[in-house]
């Protein structure tokens, strides 16, 4: 499961939770969806998108 699946789940356990009125499960709920965004915002960018050919170099001066 990825970072990104984890996070639309835990989304979901608070909507249920807050349903319910477990206000509890929802503070808990939400320090592990703020610490899941803050990993997923560490990964590096998808490296199969990254196209090789569209990076430009520029011969250094003689």
């Amino acid at each position: 499961m990825s970072i990104k699946d984890s996070i639309e789940a835990i989304e979901q356990q608070i909507y249920v939770a807050c349903s319910d009125g477990d206000y509890d499960a929802v503070n808990m709920l939400e320090h592990q969806l703020n610490h899941l965004r803050e990993l997923s915002n560490q990964e590096p960018e998808d490296t199969q998108s990254f196209d090789p050919s569209s990076v430009k170099f520029q011969d250094k001066p003689k």
